[in-house]
């Protein structure tokens, strides 16, 4: 059987995400504004759930209707077969998004579903589900679009930027999916020298290091909704991860990281450890200002301070003094530069080759790419 799928994603990935997928052999894409729709089975559906680096969510479509009103609603979400897709000892959690001129309350749209789906079940049952809004069993997405309701199962539940090894966050951490769109926006070919600069917990190197061994994304979860639907193929998702766990080869990569903070670099290596205990991530509590480089060429990725959560003096001084840094002494190398601070950024002195606009939460943000050739030295 195949369903409609949409998988969710943060904005400028929209692209990235296409091309997982299409590594996945999914066909006929269509691309949403931050997500993207095709069709699968069963099977594409846990792939997508395991293997995808910047997928938020994977929805499943089981309904479709007109509505108007919320008692339209009301009626549509209680006509459902619920009891086709999961228990009533499951615990339900709703979200609701409406870009319609008739609803426009997402609370109570949430709460009119909630209490439909809960009726269906009382009165077939003579029981109903609980509703568990931080760790359900079950999560119930409806889009309204004017007049068009969109009814899906989330089958991931807990957001696919949890990993699923209990990784514990700096003060300013990125989002594990935008972490890895960026080194794939990056080119990185998991081979040549990666180098976070100014780590923190270290985000950017569990994501390059399980990219270096094609290690997917979700392979330390334990738990996704799927398991907890009426359908669930145990034996089908033992195979999957199977083979997901048979194609993770060993890193060819020398990744590293720095940070002049001592206690981020403990937290970033105990990330790492959690992650593989015998992973080959080099972490070194160093001032960025103060390194050398440690080959002749490689990929740097860096989410340096933008004066929000961590506090700068003076930050247009502060990005000079990386663009002066990177100018003299990573020559050969290409530096990817994400940051909010879209003023200061332009004091790294470097003209970017590209400049690419994404969000870290809700902060507006560029990424810019800078090729750092030997002629640089021209600039000192």
């Amino acid at each position: 059987m195949n369903y409609t799928i949409v998988v969710k994603t943060l904005f400028g990935l929209e692209d990235v995400l296409v091309k997982e997928l299409e590594d996945l052999g999914v066909k006929e894409i269509k691309v949403l504004r931050r997500a993207v729709e095709f069709s699968g089975n069963l099977e594409l559906i846990y792939k997508c759930n395991l293997y995808l680096r910047t997928a938020l969510s994977v929805l499943v479509k089981i309904g479709e209707g007109r509505v108007q009103n919320e008692n339209q609603l009301y009626k549509f979400i209680k006509s459902v077969e619920w009891s086709d897709y999961f228990d009533l000892h499951k615990t339900i959690a709703i979200s609701a998004v409406s870009v319609s001129n008739f609803m426009t309350h997402s609370l109570f749209l949430e709460q009119k579903t909630k209490d439909a789906v809960v009726d269906y079940f009382r009165e077939k049952f003579g029981e109903r589900p609980d509703v568990d809004i931080k760790n359900p069993d079950i999560k119930i997405s409806i889009f309204i679009n004017d007049e068009t309701c969109l009814l899906y199962l989330d089958s991931s539940g807990m957001a696919l930027y949890f990993r699923g090894f209990n990784k514990e966050i700096g003060e300013a951490s990125i989002n594990e999916c935008l972490a890895s769109g960026i080194i794939k926006l990056s080119g990185w070919n998991a081979i040549d020298d990666f180098l976070d600069p100014m780590c923190g917990s270290g985000t950017f190197l569990t994501e390059a290091y399980m990219i270096s061994r094609n290690m997917p994304a979700g392979i330390r979860r334990e738990q996704f909704a799927f398991m907890n639907w009426k359908d669930f193929d145990f034996d089908l998702w033992k195979s999957v991860v199977k083979k997901a766990k048979d194609g993770i080869v060993e890193s060819k990569a020398n990744i590293y990281g720095y940070d002049i903070n001592p206690d981020a670099v403990s937290l970033a290596k105990n990330n790492l450890y959690k992650l593989d205990r015998a992973n080959s991530v080099k972490i070194i509590a160093a001032d960025f200002f103060e390194s050398k480089a440690l080959s002749d060429s490689g990929v740097i990725i860096s989410n340096p301070p933008y004066g929000t959560r961590i506090r700068l003096d003076d930050a247009k001084s502060f990005y000079k003094r990386i663009g002066d840094k990177l100018k003299f002494d990573y020559q050969g190398y290409t530096a990817w530069i994400i940051s909010s601070d879209l003023a200061a950024i332009k004091f790294i002195g470097m003209k970017p080759e590209r400049k690419i606009p994404l969000f870290n939460g809700q902060l507006e943000c560029r990424l810019n790419k800078y090729s750092i050739y030997s002629g640089s030295r021209r600039n000192r």
